[in-house]
């Protein structure tokens, strides 16, 4: 029993593939097993073998080409261009708030609300009116 086990481990190394499989929980091992014990080797494993150099090469190459680009890009932005631009949006915001009756809303926003206590509860700092 244990050899029919091992062979199948060396199945298994043979076909990686197989382990994803498992992972995201579209087959399990026992059904598997129960697979390769039927078919064997020869069954339709093929979709389960590692790929090839040459593919995994193609796709490092296409991966470090994107990379190559954007940092390309990256090197032709101007950090002063973009401060400019942050500048122009922030009085943009500015001019739009003060249109919407933002004095309102940023007089609320920078000091923290007082509450109303009943003067027997009052504490040392309520009393800075």
């Amino acid at each position: 029993m244990s050899s029919s086990i091992d062979e199948f481990k060396a199945f298994a190394k043979k076909y990686p593939k197989l382990r994803y499989e498992v992972r995201d929980r579209k087959r399990t091992w026992q059904s598997i097993y129960e697979e390769w014990s039927i078919l064997g080797d020869d069954g339709s494993w093929d979709n389960y073998k590692e790929e090839s150099k040459e593919s995994a090469k193609t796709e490092s190459t296409e991966s470090s080409e994107f990379l190559k680009t954007a940092l390309n890009y990256v090197k032709k932005v101007n950090p002063d261009d973009i401060t400019k631009m942050i500048g122009t949006v922030s009085k943009v915001a500015g001019i739009i708030s003060a249109f919407n009756g933002g004095s309102k809303n940023q007089s609320q926003i920078a000091g923290p609300q007082r509450r109303r206590v009943d003067p027997l509860f009052r504490r040392f700092d309520d009393y800075d009116d």
